[in-house]
Order: structure tokens, then C-alpha cells, then sequence
């Protein structure tokens, strides 16, 4: 058997990692990739079990790198090595300006930053498949790997939601609204706000977004609304409307759990971000600590090959004074 090398870097990671994505990728390639997997199982050595871990790991910790990309619109997400602790840094204060007498004395300007970490917990899956499954090529392993892949980043997004949804929902207005349905006026009271602080944005789901079509356009009477073709227009493109009230609208990334018809991320959520905000202001910190790692192990028993996958994640919501990102609760 000729020497495989396996690395987070391979040809047959990228490879492993389009497909995955669904990826318009040669047939050769494919086929060259399949055998790698195929000619390791013929003989499952330690070395070769500890192999085929390595390929699943490095091809979810490819996928990983993006998984939560869309949120960087209001998260602080940072990916480091394994056991680092990167401290982060929240304004609390600020320098105040006074008119007073010449001479007096000026009040200080205590100028101060709260410190903080997160901390991390284990995201892990262990997948078994009879080794002669795939002695026998009967096992699909990029569509392994895209279950796998799902399912860290599903309960990833699950946490993440739940930090936020806890975190802003102890407030009020402007930061926190909610009604039955979209309430224009609830709405509009909270985007003000934001919009006075410069761009704003607001983000949720397309059932979520799409509903904000019904409270846009120039009103004819107290029952009616009047939409400009371009409106319409956009609308059948789209499902929604790319601009409400001055801030722009952003369709999120949401997809059905597995085997169900519910969607991870709730439907009835629309985030309200301030748009020039930097990193150290987000109030959502998302941290991926250290990469996908495999443990393998084979079973005698009932000839199973089992890969443990693991991650350590966290997420924290962190306020300095007041939060710089709002939502609106469709009740």
C-alpha cells in the first residue's frame, strides 16, 4: 500500500470539503478521493483508523471556519488555538466634556474598559459505522461528513440564539420590543434609536423579514397601503424587501433540523444592529477554541469503527453601559 498523507492542508481535504458544499468538483478527483478512503479501510490498522478520524476532523474543521460567518454582522466570532483565552475589552466609560469658569477645576474623566473572558464547553458526536460498510465502499463519506458538519454547527447556532434571545429580552425598549405581529409604531420607535447611533440593519429569518413588506410604502388611508412597482418588483424577486425604513434588511441563514420540518433558528425574531459598531462594542462574543479533533476506536465485538468528534465552543452576551443591538419579538 502506497504512503497516504493526511494533513488539514491535503488535496484530499479540499476535495472532501467541496463535495460537502455541494461543489462542482472533477470526477477524477472524486474518484481519486473515495480510494484514498476505500484502500485505508481494507486494512484498519491503528494507523489507519487514526487516518480516516483525521480525514472526517480536518474536513469539518474546514467546514467550521465559516459555519457562523453570516453572524459577524453583530457578533465578535474568533477563532483560536486550543487552551488560549483571548480577553476581551468593553467600553464602560467615556471622556465627558464640561463648560465651566476659566480656571476651575475640571471634573476627571475616569476612562475605564471592562475585562473579560469566556469560557468554553465540548461540542461532540461519535459516529460508528460497520467496518465492512466501507471495506465494501457502501458508506458515503462526504455525506457522513455533511451530517456531522450540521449537526456541530445547528447546535452551535441553537447556543448562540439562546444567549441572545436571554440577554435582550431583560430589556426595554429601545432594545427589546415585541407584539402581536410587526407593530409599526413599536417598530419604528426602536429603529429611531439605532438610527440616530448612524447605519442600521435588521436581521432575521425570511418568514421574519418578509413580514415588513406589509408595514412599508406610503399609506392612502387608515386601511391601505400604496407600493411602487420597484417595491412589488423587488418583493417577487426576493421574498422581501432590501431596505425598510431607512435601514437595510438582511435575510438570515437558516436551515430545517435534521429529519424535521423546523427550522434551527427561530422565525419570529428581527435583530435591530447598529451598522458602524466595531468589534470590541458587539455585545454577542462567539469564540471557537482549538480545532475539530478525532479519537478512534474499532470494536470487535460487532465490527463497528467508531470517530469521536470533538470542539470546545462558548458565547457570552456582554454589555458595557447599554447594548448596541436591539430586537424586535413577533408575539
Amino acid at each position: 500500500m502506497a504512503e497516504i498523507k493526511v494533513d488539514k492542508d491535503s488535496k484530499l481535504i479540499k476535495v472532501m470539503a467541496a463535495q460537502v458544499r455541494n461543489e462542482r468538483v472533477d470526477s477524477d478527483k472524486v474518484e481519486e478521493a473515495s480510494a484514498i478512503v476505500n484502500e485505508l479501510a481494507q486494512d484498519m490498522s491503528p494507523q489507519h483508523q487514526h487516518e480516516i478520524g483525521q480525514i472526517i476532523a480536518f474536513t469539518i474543521n474546514e467546514l467550521q471556519q465559516n459555519s457562523l460567518n453570516f453572524m459577524e454582522t453583530f457578533g465578535d466570532i474568533r477563532n483560536v488555538a486550543l487552551g488560549d483565552r483571548p480577553m476581551y475589552r468593553m467600553k464602560t466609560a467615556g471622556i465627558k466634556a464640561f463648560i465651566q469658569a476659566t480656571g476651575a477645576t475640571t471634573a476627571r474623566s475616569y476612562v475605564t474598559d471592562r475585562q473579560f473572558s469566556i469560557n468554553t464547553f465540548e461540542i461532540a458526536s461519535r459516529p460508528a459505522i460497520n467496518i465492512w460498510d466501507i471495506r465494501m465502499n457502501r458508506i458515503n463519506m462526504p455525506d457522513l461528513i455533511r451530517d456531522a458538519n450540521k449537526e456541530f454547527t445547528m447546535l452551535k447556532l441553537k447556543y448562540v440564539e439562546q444567549v441572545l434571545h436571554n440577554a435582550i429580552s431583560q430589556y426595554q425598549s429601545p432594545f427589546y420590543g415585541t407584539g402581536t405581529g410587526i407593530v409599526k409604531a413599536t417598530l419604528d420607535d426602536q429603529l429611531m434609536y439605532f438610527k440616530r447611533l448612524g447605519g442600521v440593519s435588521l436581521v432575521g429569518d425570511a418568514a421574519a423579514v418578509e413580514g415588513l413588506f406589509a408595514l412599508a410604502g406610503a399609506p392612502v388611508s387608515n386601511t391601505s397601503i400604496q407600493y411602487s412597482g420597484s417595491m412589488i418588483d423587488e418583493k417577487n424577486n426576493t421574498g422581501y424587501l432590501g431596505r425598510y425604513n431607512g435601514a437595510s434588511v438582511i435575510s438570515m441563514v437558516n436551515a430545517y433540523e435534521d429529519g424535521k420540518t423546523t427550522p434551527i433558528l427561530n422565525e419570529d425574531w428581527i435583530y435591530i444592529i447598529s451598522s458602524g459598531v466595531g468589534n470590541d462594542q458587539k455585545n454577542l462574543k462567539v469564540l471557537n477554541e482549538g480545532p475539530t479533533y478525532s479519537m478512534t476506536q474499532q470494536t470487535i465485538d460487532d465490527h463497528t469503527f467508531e470517530t469521536e468528534l470533538t470542539q470546545r465552543f462558548g458565547a457570552a452576551f456582554v454589555v458595557g453601559s447599554i447594548p448596541t443591538i436591539g430586537a424586535y419579538e413577533i408575539g
